[in-house]
């Protein structure tokens, strides 16, 4: 990292906000399965500590430089594709790369803002949860949420949460017209979803497929 960024620290609770929810369930099921059985609900006590594990908000120090796109999601980056002209809905689009990354069952599912600026849009898809398929026919058919992002100086980002077999619960905190900082909690795709991020023409890659990242931290582009 370049000498002259400054950095920025997100720090959630042990829990990420998305995450109570489920380990509530999940908690009530254990004490159920406890008293019916004690070896089923010792296993079931293991799941749950797998889901505090991976519905965690750990501590991300972000890159403060607006010329900078960060990764959206932890996980292993499975496709990136530049000129993607013909997927581009929007002429701020045209010529626009698509990264997309893979969140592990073991991976933390909070997402986070991958540049400063502000929601355009935020809308859910219907669809399909299929898994291990092309990743065309997933975009086309499995359930997706599309939420739009805009830098002060007029860029453009899409970032997308794909539905698969495990991941059924696409959740975006925020609504249009909220401003978020480079690095900020976002969302989660409950759990071990894809994560498809857009970035517009003239920011340049800087990773490849089969590279890890850190959501929040891990630079994909910058201008």
């Amino acid at each position: 990292m370049a000498d002259h960024q400054s950095n920025t620290e997100f720090e959630g609770g042990w829990i990420a906000d998305e995450g109570w929810a489920v380990l509530a369930i999940a908690g009530i099921a254990t004490i159920l399965l406890t008293l019916i059985s004690l070896p089923i609900g010792t296993f079931a006590l293991g799941l749950m500590a797998w889901l505090r594990y991976t519905l965690r908000a750990p501590s991300r120090l972000s890159p403060d430089d607006p010329g900078l796109v960060l990764a959206p999601a932890d996980g292993v980056i499975i496709e990136v594709t530049e000129n993607i002209d013909e997927a581009a809905s929007e002429r701020e689009m045209i010529g626009a790369s698509r990264v997309t990354i893979r969140t592990g069952l073991a991976d933390a599912q909070l997402q986070r803002s991958p540049v400063a600026g502000r929601i355009i849009d935020n809308f859910l898809i219907p669809g399909l949860f299929r898994g291990g398929e092309e990743l065309g026919l997933m975009r086309r058919d499995n359930e997706r949420r599309e939420i739009s992002l805009e830098t002060a100086d007029g860029a453009r980002f899409l970032l997308a949460q794909i539905g698969t077999a495990t991941a059924r619960q696409l959740v975006c905190r925020f609504g249009p017209g909220k401003f978020l900082a480079a690095g900020a909690p976002l969302g989660m795709a409950r759990i071990g979803g894809l994560t498809d991020i857009v970035i517009p023409f003239g920011y340049k890659l800087e990773i490849k497929v089969g590279r890890t990242v850190v959501a929040g931290e891990t630079i994909l582009a910058r201008r």
